[in-house]
């Protein structure tokens, strides 16, 4: 073997391959992405799109200027039972 260093494939900084940057792929950002599209959410809903924690997670995104109408309602469970949960629906971010 030579006592010769190795070549990275981008020796120099300017030749390096630059990384992308894609978003992240959030539970605040699939929630957010849902609501954009005209859908709104109830707890039970939410949860077969992987968030566990509805109204934490629309409390976070308030928090960050989006706004959401929310109101009661009642839903059947897979036991056969009713129970009173929010629907929020997306109302746009605050200017």
């Amino acid at each position: 073997m030579s006592d010769q260093k190795k070549k990275g494939a981008a020796p120099r900084q300017e030749n390096a391959p630059s990384k992308m940057l894609l978003p992240q792929v959030t539970k605040e950002s699939t929630i957010l992405a849902i609501m954009r599209a005209g859908h709104s959410l109830n707890r039970f809903e939410a949860e077969r799109v992987g968030d566990h924690c509805l109204h934490s997670t629309i409390a976070t995104l308030r928090s960050k200027g989006y706004q959401f109408h929310d109101e009661w309602e009642w839903v059947n469970t897979r036991f056969g039972k009713e129970v009173h949960v929010k629907r929020y629906r997306y109302l746009g971010a605050a200017a």
